[in-house]
């Protein structure tokens, strides 16, 4: 049988440490060779000015677990500009204002589709795990106060995953809208066991915070590399959000895969996302290193005074890999199974005896 899970049976069990125990797995593996990626696809087609459908697609395979994964997402993208800063937002464009982003797990012995699951709750908690893992790595072991730019749904992961590897004292939170960023840190008072406050300027964002996220969807950087200081680590979800002087700032600039995503257009249009990713120089590619070495213990931070940069799409490497879909997404199958959640459906569906 095949399973369909939807993003509430996801939540029901799926917890951020556990998350953070599979990725850490599914990474070493792959920097040790025992674990296969295809970099993120990305095929844009103009719908009209600023506005593009967008497939992704990534796939990998964890032999740990005996499964391939697939994730792949429908997407409407709009490119606009909000309080006098571009930003590119998803347009909930399917019926009734949905989105639509799955994740397939086959079997790599009997060949089956193992489980279909939305995948937004399991996205914002890998992504989260990921950072947080990068920052249990990287950032100081007496860190302490995390500044954050975003409030939104993803910034939220960023916080419980942080939470679960440093002993966290204060979050500062900025966002240019005011209201939005108030109710977020009200609601983040509510879940973490840390004091979160909302700041009115960047900068305070960046001055005396030991990890500093930037979380957000805006095409322009959200802070000035220069308010950096030695021995901060900065995570990032995409490269659009930094400037080009945190490249050069920081000491380790640590990347999921130095494998870099494809993109492919219908016509002579460039996304602007596309248009403003990050051009590494040899510079800064000779100080980039893979997440999975770091997570071995092979590369990353060597004193307290170095800057450490994680970061996300758009900045050279490839952004989410298939490997952690495969990792999280088996993780989450065997769990449901257990617990009888889902929907089942005849594996036959899917099977066929002629040869494709």
């Amino acid at each position: 049988m095949t399973l369909v899970l939807s993003n509430e049976d996801v939540q029901q069990v799926l917890c951020m440490s556990d998350c953070m125990q599979v990725l850490r797995e599914a990474f070493v593996d792959y920097e040790q060779g025992r674990a296969a990626n295809r970099p993120r696809s990305h095929t844009y087609t103009p719908l009209g000015e600023d506005e593009y459908y967008l497939f992704k697609s990534m796939d990998g395979s964890v032999p740990r677990y005996g499964v391939h994964g697939l994730r792949l997402s429908s997407d409407r993208l709009l490119q606009r500009t909000v309080g006098g800063a571009r930003r590119r937002e998803k347009v909930p464009a399917g019926p009734g204002g949905t989105y639509l982003g799955l994740v397939m797990l086959f079997s790599i012995e009997t060949l089956e589709l193992l489980v279909i699951l939305q995948d937004g709750y399991l996205q914002r908690t890998r992504v989260g795990a990921t950072s947080g893992l990068a920052a249990a790595a990287l950032a100081r072991k007496d860190s302490r106060v995390v500044g954050m730019f975003g409030s939104g749904w993803q910034a939220e992961g960023q916080l419980l995953a942080l939470q679960e590897v440093r002993d966290l004292e204060e979050v500062k939170v900025y966002s240019p809208n005011r209201a939005h960023c108030v109710a977020f840190a009200a609601r983040m008072n509510q879940q973490l066991r840390v004091p979160v406050r909302s700041v009115d300027h960047p900068q305070q964002v960046v001055d005396g915070s030991d990890i500093v996220v930037a979380a957000t969807n805006s095409s322009e950087p959200v802070f000035d590399s220069q308010w950096v200081v030695p021995g901060q680590h900065v995570n990032s979800l995409q490269g659009r959000e930094l400037d080009d002087g945190m490249l050069d700032k920081a000491d380790v600039i640590v990347v999921r895969s130095r494998d870099a995503p494809t993109h492919w257009f219908a016509g002579d249009a460039v996304p602007e996302e596309v248009a403003r990713a990050k051009r590494t120089s040899p510079v800064h590619l000779a100080k980039t290193v893979e997440l999975g070495a770091v997570l071995a213990g092979k590369e990353g931070r060597t004193g307290q005074q170095e800057i450490t940069l994680f970061g996300g799409s758009g900045m050279g490497g490839s952004a989410g890999l298939g490997i952690q879909f495969a990792a999280v997404g088996h993780l989450v199958y065997e769990r449901a199974r257990n617990a009888g959640l889902g929907h089942q459906v005849p594996s036959d569906w899917f099977l066929q005896t002629l040869r494709p």
